[in-house]
């Protein structure tokens, strides 16, 4: 029984609405190869040439499906009415160069174990890394106190930028190729007796000649092994370095739940686990290359522990 009051479909339009227009003649049916080609290489005349430099072909397209073809070409070729421009800020070039040169600087600095200068174009305040220790700020110290544990296990490890990928007023995305000899355990890994070449993406944010943020793919991690899921976090390798706790995510729930109206004071216990969160103790877990849990006393970076043990990555006892 059909819908009333409903148009009547023909299977010509329905295949035209479809945008199957391709597969059928002028009479709205079934484009087969033999109605194309009569058998002698000729073209039956119903069917719609393509190969005749496209007027036929053209010629032979509904309307609509005409115009709408006319304007995809328009816009693949540039051909589009109008002028089309991309707003950029004042000294985007020169933004952008020192982005890049700030990418080849932090290299250098890694590749000759320069932590003393490397601290110094880390934001002292702002400085994310968030690969290994999360969404929250961290001391610049913690990140080179990381990388020594890292060039402890390889001493030769070093780096070569490959190609620039993307850069523009705010970061500089970056192939590099990591090389290095595993000289004692890692991560649970055992030591090697030859080299590895590890390709990786590093990426920084940078904000008034400072680097605010870095990350990179870590090569050392098993992504298949992993117990933390996240699903619903944007940052899942941030929530990782975080043992699971997303700062991100909680920061965000709480502002939302202030512009819904809610008082600061009945959101006590959510202010103080994020407040507390961010003093989790700066110090990697050598063994899982993981954040430590615990949390560090005010105005300091790491637990009490690891204050009076190295034990991390770093290799200190």
């Amino acid at each position: 029984m059909g819908i009333p009051n409903s148009p009547v479909i023909h299977d010509k339009d329905l295949k035209l609405q479809q945008g199957r227009w391709f597969h059928v003649n002028r009479e709205g049916l079934p484009l087969t190869p033999p109605e194309a080609e009569n058998g002698r290489g000729e073209r039956h005349e119903g069917a719609l040439a393509l190969n005749d430099g496209g007027s036929t072909f053209l010629n032979g397209l509904p309307p609509k499906a005409r115009e709408n073809l006319d304007q995809f070409l328009a816009v693949i070729s540039g051909q589009v009415k109008g002028q089309l421009t991309i707003s950029r800020p004042s000294g985007y070039e020169e933004l952008r160069e020192r982005n890049i040169a700030m990418m080849y600087r932090y290299i250098e600095l890694e590749n000759s174990r320069d932590y003393e200068n490397m601290e110094k174009i880390f934001h002292p305040t702002e400085f994310r890394s968030k690969t290994y220790f999360g969404t929250d700020p961290i001391s610049p110290k913690a990140h080179t106190r990381m990388l020594k544990g890292l060039f402890r296990s390889f001493p030769d490890w070093f780096m070569v930028i490959n190609e620039v990928i993307s850069a523009d007023e705010l970061s500089c995305v970056a192939l590099i190729t990591g090389r290095g000899t595993q000289y004692e355990e890692f991560a649970g890994r055992p030591p090697a007796d030859h080299q590895i070449a590890i390709p990786t993406l590093h990426a920084i944010k940078v904000r008034d000649g400072l680097i605010i943020e870095h990350r990179h793919i870590n090569p050392f991690e098993d992504i298949f092994a992993n117990q933390i899921m996240a699903p619903l976090t944007e940052d899942i390798m941030a929530v990782r370095a975080q043992q699971g706790f997303d700062s991100g995510m909680a920061q965000r729930a709480f502002d939302s739940a202030v512009a819904a109206g809610a008082r600061e004071s009945d959101l006590g216990e959510l202010r103080a686990l994020i407040d507390t969160k961010k003093r989790q103790c700066q110090v990697l877990l050598k063994g899982t290359l993981r954040r430590c849990a615990m949390i560090a006393p005010p105005g300091e970076i790491y637990c009490e522990h690891h204050q009076e043990h190295g034990y991390g990555v770093d290799g200190i006892d």
